[in-house]
């Protein structure tokens, strides 16, 4: 595919199975009374195995991907995320705008090394942002950085084109690599300032870490971490039943299955599933060559009526998909960023599922009902396809279109590979999956600047207003000002890109992910866990325990 879905694809690598597993028991115990089970693994507690189901396709290396939520095993960034989502110091004492706001200005903590030994300065951050530059590391937002230049061992300035407060998500991402001994084989055998250091690698196998003593973050306390990596699902869930796995992301389809010795933990995110809606009438225009599919229709009949997205909208009963689809596992989704910091809490609609009102809205605005339920106006059926990528989500799009139908509205629902619904996503209804740290996330998928560049704003949404909230949130002083404008942007009171605005997407619900994990391991609190998930567990890892 193309450059984003590349992007999307590392995104997807850290979708798959988090586990972290102890050495089974070998005693005499009869396992066979249900009722007196021992399940508690003989294991060093100073160790854990923890697994994924692949590894980067670059190895470790952040200029190629690895880490580029925030979480990363063996280095570090100059910012990070707390577990609130606020941005704190990292490796950077502290940093400031100059005048123009167009130099952010950084200043390093004393004594940083990595972890061989060697000093962590000013100029390995330079070289790090610059050659991230160069590279296009994927899963960071560097467009807007002109360079990074040191200025001295403990002071970069980081240069850009135009003011952009939210480059701060980007120095949280980005994590620093050694000037002096980066090289083609850095994945292999990185080197860096983060919680640990690398022991051993076996490719599709193992991978084994050890705390590094040089990391200037909370202490990790376990002397040795395997993680592993399972060839698919069913091999992860076989080693949970066997008992031999401390802590295990399963499917919510698993969560009734019996796993003595275990309890699940659900961590509410911001993995989302939402429907884009083309917002433009077909006129015969395609897409030009800044797009994935140059040639690909532009714009929908149907969808483009307001009228035709709210209705959709209001007739969705998230409480409902959530009950019956998910098992009870997730949250409401009103948006692309539910629950972060520029989340605006005031486009929440409380009384979603409200067939009556969607059918109103219908009638109200001409499209009347035939003979065979399907509404219609000026000629036009209310009738469309819906492409969805992934077999998983396919509950969820049969869900959207039934819902429809009881409004007079006809769906269609297409699977495909993301080469076959990539060419239809202008002009058609896409199931997506979004969630991330960045604010810029919601910038690129509403900003008219990118209208059908990349997967961004694919339904080729445009206000004017919501511009002006983003450009003026991008350059604000600072982080909490870019969140405020943010929040305009969704809603003003008066027009935004919420479902009480515009409405250009229908976002259904945000999927909690499910962990298997051993009594008496205390996992801590956990963040709100972007789409993918896993990863993220390790920021908590110096805070787990067991209590028995």
């Amino acid at each position: 595919m193309k450059k984003l879905f590349k992007k999307l694809s590392i995104l997807l690598l850290f979708t798959l199975i988090l586990t972290s597993c102890g050495k089974k028991d070998e005693g005499n115990q009869a396992a066979n009374d249900k009722n007196n089970v021992e399940t508690e693994s003989v294991h060093n507690k100073d160790e854990l195995v923890l697994g994924f189901g692949s590894e980067p396709d670059k190895g470790w290396d952040p200029i190629h991907g690895s880490g580029h939520y925030g979480t990363s095993i063996f280095q570090s960034a100059l910012l990070k995320r707390d577990l609130d989502l606020n941005i704190v110091p990292d490796l950077a004492k502290s940093y400031e705008l100059s005048e123009d706001k167009k130099t952010i200005k950084v200043e390093l903590k004393d004594d940083l090394k990595f972890s061989d030994g060697s000093d962590l300065t000013a100029s390995d951050v330079a070289f790090t942002y610059n050659l991230a530059k160069k590279e296009g590391t994927p899963g960071v937002n560097l467009t807007r950085l002109v360079d990074a230049v040191a200025t001295d061992d403990k002071h970069v300035e980081i240069h850009l084109n135009e003011p952009d407060i939210s480059f701060t998500s980007s120095m949280c991402s980005l994590a620093i690599v050694p000037e002096k001994s980066y090289g083609p084989d850095y994945g292999k055998n990185p080197i860096g300032s983060g919680p640990f250091k690398l022991v051993e690698w076996k490719v599709g196998q193992q991978l084994i870490v050890e705390p590094n003593e040089y990391y200037i973050g909370e202490k990790v306390p376990f002397k040795k971490i395997t993680f592993l990596f399972f060839k698919d699902q069913d091999q992860a869930l076989a080693t949970a039943k066997a008992g031999d796995c401390d802590v295990i992301r399963i499917p919510i389809t698993a969560k009734h299955t019996d796993f003595p010795g275990f309890h699940t933990e659900s961590i509410k995110t911001v993995d989302n599933r939402g429907i884009s809606l083309p917002t433009v009438p077909s006129t015969g225009k395609v897409t030009d060559d800044k797009s994935i599919m140059p040639g690909s229709p532009i714009g929908n009949n149907v969808t483009s009526d307001i009228n035709i997205r709210r209705a959709l909208d209001i007739a969705m009963d998230r409480k409902e998909m959530i009950e019956t689809i998910l098992d009870g596992e997730g949250t409401p989704a009103y948006s692309i960023a539910d629950g972060l910091p520029w989340f605006n809490d005031k486009t929440v609609e409380e009384n979603d599922g409200d067939i009556e009102k969607a059918k109103k809205i219908l009638e109200d605005a001409g499209w009347v009902e035939g003979s065979d339920g399907i509404r219609e106006k000026d000629g036009v059926k209310a009738k469309f396809d819906l492409y969805y990528a992934y077999q998983d989500r396919e509950d969820i799009a049969v869900y959207f279109c039934d819902q429809a139908k009881k409004i007079g509205i006809e769906i269609n629902p297409i699977f495909g590979d993301w080469d076959f619904v990539t060419p239809h996503m202008y002009s058609d209804a896409v199931l997506f999956g979004w969630g991330g740290y960045d604010p810029l996330e919601m910038f690129y998928s509403y900003s008219s600047l990118y209208r059908g560049v990349e997967y961004y704003n694919s339904n080729f949404y445009s206000n004017k207003k919501v511009d002006e909230y983003f450009e003026k949130g991008l350059s604000s002083d600072t982080v909490e000002e870019l969140n405020e404008n943010f929040k305009l942007a969704q809603w003003d009171g008066e027009t935004g890109l919420s479902a009480k605005g515009d409405c250009p997407w229908v976002w259904l619900v945000n999927e909690n992910h499910v962990y298997l994990v051993r009594d008496g391991l205390d996992i801590g609190r956990q963040k709100i866990q972007p789409h993918g998930g896993g990863w993220p567990m390790l920021d908590t890892i110096s805070n787990w325990k067991w209590t028995k």
